[in-house]
């Protein structure tokens, strides 16, 4: 496949979970309530990401689909995940990521062997701490979920004490940062029934749809891991309309220490450059194949994209340390694959929301 080039063209969102796993996937820091001394980190991240980009200045689009696992054995937590723009909260079948994960080993395998080839909810009335707004409050799923805007230094931290939570020490940076560029935080608290102890649970995955503020740069939260002391993995399918920057200049997601390990691509059947129809894979010739074992998926862009075309690129990072993560620019942004190595994305250019996301990389 060879993509066309040019042409190609939140307030704080705070989670309040009850879980106990062995993993978490999407970034953000997670807290423990007050008093509680177990180990309480994301071991890994996985999430799906479905793209839309845009001609106009700040009109891009993203769904971002969290799965939900943790590591540790509190009755509650607290996890703080930053968002561009506030976002709507839904809730989302878990089986995506088992069908997607199943899609992508099989296609591998395939590759290997050819060697070739709406949810209504009930408003809340928010508490009043200083310097903290709280945009909304809703039911969604297993989940209690709280939208909030912190506007002065060290607000954040007592709403947290206020809710029950530890505060976020030594985070002035990472909080700083999205504060400043008028970022949102999104919570979710789940009922202590769900706590299971000894072996990993895994709650509803929540989807967040937003603008990302920009044009064409794939938002994906990192830096408040960075705040965590262990090493972590990250899994990322991604949905956009053409394949993904990934080594072509500075601003390819190689350069942030992820990898390929996954890309659709056209066959002789396949109309070039155009994606897959993932709302009807059974009329798609590259997808029909599979289509009898992704319902879920199929579900998903039926209710979200109808009719809409995408490339599914999955790319994983492993081992990444929190340490370097806390010292990024700016967060995980990745952009579509512009076949002009000079071009700069929009988003990258001086006043884009990922301006600073290429400061301090390296080419090889």
């Amino acid at each position: 496949m060879n993509p066309t080039s040019r042409a190609l063209t939140f307030l704080c969102g705070l989670l309040l979970l009850v879980a106990t796993a062995s993993f978490a996937w999407a970034d953000g820091k997670i807290i423990a309530p007050r008093g509680y001394k177990g180990s309480l980190e994301e071991s890994a991240q996985e999430a799906i990401l479905i793209f839309h980009s845009s001609a106009e200045a700040g009109e891009a689009t993203e769904d971002l689909i969290l799965k939900i696992q943790l590591t540790g054995h509190p009755e509650q937590f607290a996890w703080v995940i930053p968002f561009p723009r506030e976002p709507r909260i839904a809730k989302e079948d878990p089986v995506l990521f088992r069908e997607l994960f199943d899609y992508v080993e099989t296609r591998l395998r395939s590759m290997h062997k050819s060697k070739g080839a709406k949810l209504d909810a009930a408003e809340a009335r928010p508490e009043a701490v200083p310097g903290v707004e709280v945009l909304s409050r809703k039911v969604v799923g297993s989940y209690d979920t709280a939208v909030v805007r912190e506007k002065a230094a060290g607000a954040l931290n007592a709403w947290l004490e206020q809710e029950g939570f530890q505060t976020l020490d030594d985070a002035e940076d990472v909080i700083g940062f999205y504060r400043q560029k008028g970022y949102v935080f999104a919570c979710i608290k789940v009922s202590a029934e769900q706590v299971e102890k000894e072996r990993p649970i895994e709650s509803h995955p929540l989807r967040f749809s937003f603008k990302t503020g920009g044009r064409d740069g794939i938002f994906y939260p990192m830096k408040m891991t960075g705040l965590q002391t262990a090493p972590f993995n990250v899994n990322l399918y991604i949905f956009y309309r053409a394949w993904i920057n990934d080594g072509l200049n500075r601003y390819g997601y190689v350069h942030r220490g992820f990898r390929l390990h996954y890309r659709d691509w056209d066959t002789r059947e396949c109309k070039p450059n155009a994606g897959k129809t993932w709302s009807a894979p059974a009329v798609d010739p590259f997808l029909r194949g599979m289509a009898g074992r992704i319902p879920a998926v199929t579900g998903l862009f039926q209710k979200l994209h109808p009719g809409e075309r995408y490339y599914l690129t999955n790319i994983q990072a492993n081992g990444l340390k929190p340490a370097d993560v806390r010292e990024w620019a700016d967060d995980l942004w990745v952009f579509p694959y512009y076949t002009d190595r000079a071009f700069t994305p929009y988003d990258a250019r001086p006043g884009g929301p990922s301006a600073a996301s290429a400061r301090g990389v390296r080419l090889d």
